[in-house]
C-alpha cells in the first residue's frame, strides 16, 4: 500500500519562524503538500540557533520537507512576487506577532479580503487581538502550567522541548488541513492561542476542575495529581517511575511497601502523598532499577526507567527500526516522523538552505 499522500497537489505558503508555524507547515509538507518557506536574507531566527556543520538543530527539526524563497516583502517586487504566491496557494501559515502582520498588511481581514480562496493560520500568543509578542517559555508560564507543574516547595518549573510551541503547531497543521480538505467551504481564517493551546493541552482536566469551583492542591512536583503513591523513585543505581496510585495498582504494590499500613482510599492516598511515597522508596533505595521494574511487570503495575536521553535514544532505534532520525550519506540526519503505516514510515527531506530547493527525500527502504 502507498504511503498516504492526502495533501498532494495542495500549495502551502510557510512565513513563520522559529518553531509553532514551521511545525505546523512541516506536518503538512508530510503528508503531501508543496510547502514554500518565505525568508529574509537572513533566514528563519531558528537558523541562528546552535548547531554543527550542517546547521542549526533547530531549524533543521522543524522545517523538512519544504522549499526555501528568499523576498523581502517591503520592497514593492518582492512584495508582488510574494502575493503571486498566496494566489496560488492552498493555505498560509504564519506565526508573526499580530503588530508585525499588520505593519506587513497582511492580517487576517485583510488576507481574508484580498485571498478568499486561501485557508489562513494564524497563531499567536494569545489570539489576534493582541499585539503582544509570545514564546513557548511565556506561554507556560502565563497560562498557569509552570506552577500546576512546579515543584514541592511552590517554585514554578518550566518544560524542556517547547510542549506549547509543539502543541500549537500540531493542532494548527492539523485544523489547516481540515480546512484545506473540506469540500463544502473555500477559505478561512483560523485564529490561534498558544495560551489556548497550552490550557487546553497541558493543564487539561484541571481546567474543568477551576471552572466549577474546585480548588487545586499545590505544585506536587513529580507526583501525580490524581493517584498516589505515584511519583519518581530512587534506587540504587538510579531512578524509576512507578504509578502505584490507581486502586487496582495499589492492592498489588502495598503488600510490597506496606503490608501492615491500613487501607486508605485514594483521595486519602493523595492528600497524604508524601507518607506513601516515602514507604515505596524504602522500598526501591536498596534495588537496582532493573530488579524494581521487573517486579513492577510481573505485578502489571505501570513502571518506567529513568533513562539518560542518550541511552532512552539507542532504545528507541532498537525496538523501532528507522525511528529517531535518518542518516543521510552526507552524515546529517533528518528527524523520523514518528507513526508508521502499515510498517513504514513517512519519509523526510532535509530543511533546505536558505532560498534552495525542496531536498532529495531520503531512501527509507
Amino acid at each position: 500500500m502507498p504511503l498516504p499522500r492526502t495533501l498532494a497537489g495542495r500549495k502551502v505558503v510557510d512565513l513563520s519562524q522559529f518553531i509553532a508555524g514551521p511545525t505546523a507547515a512541516m506536518y503538512l509538507a508530510d503528508f503531501g503538500a508543496e510547502v514554500t518557506k518565505v525568508e529574509s536574507a537572513a533566514g528563519d531566527g531558528a537558523r541562528t540557533l546552535p548547531g554543527n556543520a550542517f546547521g542549526s538543530y533547530y531549524a533543521r527539526s522543524f522545517n523538512t520537507g519544504k522549499q526555501s524563497r528568499v523576498l523581502n516583502l517591503r520592497e514593492p517586487a518582492e512584495r508582488a512576487a510574494f502575493d503571486a504566491l498566496l494566489q496560488e496557494a492552498d493555505a498560509f501559515v504564519c506565526n508573526l506577532a499580530p503588530g508585525s502582520l499588520q505593519g506587513l498588511g497582511l492580517d487576517g481581514p485583510t488576507l481574508r479580503a484580498r485571498f478568499p480562496h486561501l485557508v489562513v493560520v494564524l497563531i499567536s500568543g494569545y489570539g489576534q487581538q493582541d499585539s503582544r509578542v509570545c514564546m513557548d517559555t511565556i506561554a507556560q508560564c502565563e497560562s498557569g502550567f509552570a506552577l500546576l507543574n512546579g515543584n514541592e516547595d511552590g517554585t514554578p518549573r518550566l518544560a524542556t522541548g517547547w510542549p506549547v510551541d509543539m502543541f500549537s503547531g500540531l493542532y494548527a497543521g492539523f485544523v489547516c488541513a481540515m480546512a484545506m480538505l473540506d469540500p463544502a467551504r473555500g477559505g478561512c481564517l483560523i485564529d490561534l492561542s498558544m495560551m489556548e493551546a497550552a490550557v487546553a493541552m497541558m493543564v487539561g482536566p484541571m481546567v474543568l476542575a477551576m471552572s466549577e469551583g474546585d480548588a487545586l492542591a499545590p505544585p506536587m512536583g513529580n507526583r501525580d495529581r490524581a493517584s498516589a503513591p505515584s511519583s519518581i523513585y530512587r534506587c540504587a543505581d538510579g531512578f524509576v517511575y512507578i504509578l502505584g496510585g490507581l486502586d487496582a495498582y495499589w492492592a498489588r504494590l502495598k503488600p510490597l511497601v506496606a503490608p501492615d499500613a491500613a487501607d486508605a482510599p485514594i483521595a486519602e492516598r493523595i492528600h497524604r502523598a508524601g507518607e506513601f511515597d516515602a514507604l515505596v522508596e524504602a522500598w526501591t533505595l536498596p534495588q537496582a532499577r532493573e530488579d524494581v521494574l521487573r517486579r513492577m511487570q510481573a505485578l502489571q503495575i505501570p513502571a518506567g526507567n529513568v533513562r539518560p536521553p542518550e541511552e532512552a535514544l539507542q532504545l528507541i532505534r532498537a525496538m523501532r527500526p528507522g525511528a529517531v532520525s535518518q542518516a543521510l550519506p552526507s552524515g546529517e540526519h533528518v528527524p523520523a516522523a514518528p507513526a508508521l503505516f502499515d510498517g513504514r514510515r513517512l519519509p523526510r527531506s532535509a530543511t533546505p538552505a536558505i532560498g534552495g530547493p525542496r531536498r532529495p527525500l531520503p531512501d527509507l527502504d
